[in-house]
């Protein structure tokens, strides 16, 4: 693995804490270089380091060839220059306009395990919705999906359409689970100074699995609403900020439907990769997954946290006094 830095040499123009590396996953298509485009908009004050990350390998096609054993070491040193070529000039686009160092790294093997063990090693990885291998018809390619689904760190998946600004207001898809829970705290945290969230609550009134009985006494909504208004005022007490606006919003309807309208308002969807009503075996759960094919805005991922911090009545794990 090689590693260089560029600095710009900028005044830091941000006293808030900045928090940890961000790797952007870089492949040569113009989706990857809006991601990177879309990061360095969002990396003040953020992040202390942003790397570039991309890989080469030897094409199957090229080594299953009766050409494959005239490959030689001047054909992967090729290889290697092109991929660094490629992450250089990404650099070069997006240095002057950054504070912190900005680092490349590049590695032989697939892309999708080379950014989750740079996962390992970062506070958020950043991939753009569709690499330079995916299907035109696709929105979200192989890699993305794996990377979302895998990832140890938050993921950010940036369609090509994306505006290249300051993320200013964000929703957080929040049902009271856990993984919810780790979004709004990830939101919290991650916010600018004069941002929005919008917590919303969807109270999904098919009955699935669960028992159709709690869903046809009156008081269920409004006792659902107040439980997660709640687990809202709860979670962000700890690192309450008066410089962003937190808000809650309880609506009927279907999870996916109602999160893909407000992120149409927002510059960016925040959700855990689980909620409540996936299998238990399940990575991504199925409302994420639609979004992330089905939204055109930046959506981040949360992965679950170690364990549940939360019981269901929201009161933290039992203890012993």
């Amino acid at each position: 693995m090689d590693e260089r830095e560029v600095r710009t040499g900028l005044p830091q123009r941000d006293e808030r804490p900045r928090h940890g590396r961000w790797v952007v996953g870089v492949d040569g298509s113009e989706c990857s270089r809006h991601a990177a485009l879309w990061a360095a908009a969002q990396a003040l004050g953020r992040t202390s380091e942003l790397e570039l990350a991309t890989s080469w390998s030897i094409p199957v096609s090229t080594a299953m060839t009766p050409m494959g054993p005239l490959l030689t070491g001047a054909s992967f040193d090729a290889l290697e220059d092109s991929a660094r070529a490629t992450v250089d000039d990404v650099a070069r686009s997006i240095g002057p306009s950054l504070d912190v160092p900005v680092t490349r790294s590049v590695g032989q093997g697939g892309a999708t395990s080379l950014l989750l063990e740079a996962a390992h090693r970062s506070d958020l990885l950043i991939v753009g919705s569709r690499g330079r291998g995916g299907f035109a018809r696709l929105v979200l390619g192989s890699t993305s999906t794996q990377c979302a689904t895998h990832s140890s760190a938050p993921v950010a998946v940036v369609p090509a359409t994306s505006p290249i600004a300051p993320v200013a207001s964000i929703v957080v898809a929040f049902d009271g689970s856990a993984n919810s829970i780790a979004a709004l705290q990830w939101a919290n945290g991650f916010a600018a100074a004069g941002s929005t969230i919008d917590c919303v609550s969807v109270w999904d009134t098919t009955p699935i699995a669960v028992g159709a009985d709690q869903f046809f006494f009156p008081e269920a909504g409004g006792l659902a609403e107040q439980r997660l208004e709640h687990l809202v005022m709860r979670t962000i007490q700890p690192d309450k900020r008066d410089d962003v606006e937190i808000r809650h919003t309880f609506v009927d309807g279907r999870p996916r439907t109602i999160l893909a309208e407000f992120a149409q308002s927002a510059d960016l969807l925040v959700m855990g990769a689980r909620g409540y009503g996936v299998v238990g075996s399940a990575v991504l759960g199925s409302v994420s997954t639609w979004l992330l094919h089905h939204t055109g805005r930046p959506m981040v991922i949360v992965p679950p946290p170690p364990e549940d911090v939360l019981d269901d009545n929201g009161d933290g794990p039992d203890r012993e006094d």
